[in-house]
């Protein structure tokens, strides 16, 4: 969420600033580490809600304090010399933040939990149970190898979806050139050459009159085409609800669920290595996951809490393929139920990699010829006005 806030600084004056922050709470803290003074506070709407609002990179803050705490440096000296490093005024209220909490004697979960946007509730969690045991810096690293096999998987399928997207891109972008610039003046030509003909002929003539006698009309509907489908695309309610939609697709649904589980099985597997329970575990992941699973993760938990075996929970709730089972029951039985977790997820990630490479072969081919389609039906329209003027046709 997005904060303007109107501050008192430490030079006693008034200033309005806007950050991004997951609650309230939160932005009061990181106008407070600067040693403002919050005067009032409010939640700004946008037509587009901010989502990740923080640009503190996580992946690199693990890696030099993985770094720091391996040369034999505390945790509170670690943070210290992160903070007195980054020079950035984002980055330098964050550090505010989490040493004030340290030096009042909290934990550095405790410090991260008041900083929801920029540690997730799993990272937290890790820390947490791994404090309790002094493998802080173990916990961290899991992390970092969890976040780099998430981000592998995240990576393919940008890269299978850049081509397609740039392919759409150019394709709209040729289409409404040729709709809204060359048609209305190909169909001026044909007016004064007195020809008005039905069908495609006619659609020409009328389309092209409308557009030059009501530009403002046409391009601003346009327009707001665009920024809806714009809008559309980044609201989260609205990606939750096309997830939802296309999950129950035969064969892309199918594809998209292996890829949620394989991310549930690796979330999990990282978690009870990190000494979370079983039933805590599966409450933290939650989050994790798109809303149309969640119903299906609650209904396994609470069969977990009642004693029902966690691979017939995940089979029973739709949340575990056979492989998947197969492995589980074998987990259950010798005790290292988050090392089969673990195979579990790299096989669907392995059988997901290879479906992104099979679909991306079949999508950018029929998207080409569809878009060539559509573009050589316009070119058709343009030109048979021309055919029927030399009596060709």
């Amino acid at each position: 969420m997005r904060f303007r806030i109107k501050v008192l600084t430490a030079t006693m004056a008034i200033d309005d600033i806007v950050v991004d922050a997951a609650t309230e709470a939160e932005a009061r803290q990181l106008v407070a580490s600067t040693g403002g003074q919050v005067i009032g506070i409010r939640m700004t709407r946008a037509l587009v809600p901010v989502t990740g609002g923080s640009n503190f990179n996580l992946s690199v803050f693990n890696q030099q304090m993985h770094s720091l705490l391996e040369a034999g440096q505390t945790v509170v000296d670690a943070v210290e010399i992160l903070g007195s490093n980054d020079r950035r005024p984002r980055n330098r209220s964050i550090y505010e933040v989490l040493m004030r909490e340290l030096r009042q004697g909290n934990q550095l979960s405790d410090a991260m939990a008041t900083l929801p946007s920029v540690f997730p509730a799993l990272y937290v969690a890790m820390v947490r149970s791994s404090e309790t045991t002094g493998t802080v810096r173990a916990s961290i690293r899991r992390y970092m190898e969890y976040q780099r096999q998430v981000d592998e998987i995240r990576g393919k399928l940008r890269a299978a979806a850049t081509y397609p997207a740039i392919l759409l891109g150019v394709g709209f972008l040729v289409i409404a050139f040729l709709m809204f610039y060359v048609l209305p003046r190909f169909s001026e030509v044909y007016e004064d050459a007195g020809t008005m003909r039905e069908g495609s002929a006619g659609f020409v003539q009328w389309w092209g009159a409308f557009v030059r006698n009501n530009e403002l009309m046409a391009w601003g509907g346009l327009a707001i085409v665009v920024a809806t489908f714009g809008i559309l695309v980044f609201h989260p309610r609205v990606r939750g609800a096309v997830h939802q939609r296309v999950l129950t697709l035969p064969w892309v649904g199918e594809r998209l669920h292996v890829l949620q589980l394989a991310r549930l099985y690796r979330t999990l597997g990282m978690l009870l290595n990190s000494g979370l329970s079983v039933l805590s575990a599966l409450h933290m992941t939650r989050d994790s996951l798109p809303a149309a699973m969640h119903a299906d993760l609650n209904r396994a938990a609470r069969s977990v809490s009642e004693g029902i075996p966690l691979s017939t929970a995940m089979s029973d709730n739709h949340l575990s393929t056979e492989v998947a089972v197969r492995l589980l029951v074998a987990g259950e039985s010798s005790g290292n139920l988050h090392e089969m977790m673990h195979h579990v997820a790299d096989f669907h990630d392995q059988e997901t990699a290879l479906w992104i490479d099979t679909a991306g072969r079949l999508i950018e081919p029929v998207l080409m010829l569809g878009i060539g389609l559509v573009v050589g039906g316009i070119v058709l329209m343009l030109y048979s006005p021309i055919f029927d003027l030399a009596n060709i046709v």
